[in-house]
């Protein structure tokens, strides 16, 4: 599968402001301001046809799972101490085997 996840943080992005079509227009904003310069916190954005392919089919690529999951792993080394303990509680909840998403309640981190 292509990319699906495109990162952003730490002053680089994977994605730019002509992106739109592939990371919607808030994803290629913030692609855009981390290239600029502006202090955006890190995290990632899927791109638009995976989210599609959800949306009409309730499932999505096995592939994407692994994508998120090294996207979060990015992000979180630039978290808080207190949030990278919030993101490992949150990611062991999370059922690898299943390729369906979690409701909202399965998968609320707090």
């Amino acid at each position: 599968m292509a990319q699906s996840v495109f990162f952003f943080g730490n002053g680089t992005a994977e994605g730019t402001r002509d992106m739109t079509s592939v990371l919607g227009g808030k994803g290629a904003n913030l692609a855009e301001m981390t290239n600029l310069g502006v202090p955006v916190p890190s995290g990632f954005t899927i791109a638009c046809n995976a989210c599609i392919e959800f949306l009409s089919t309730g499932t999505f690529n096995p592939s994407l799972r692994e994508q998120v999951g090294a996207a979060m792993r990015r992000a979180a080394r630039s978290f808080s101490p207190s949030a990278r303990y919030r993101y490992r509680c949150c990611a062991s909840r999370e059922n690898a085997t299943s390729h369906t998403a979690p409701s909202p309640r399965e998968s609320r981190c707090v």
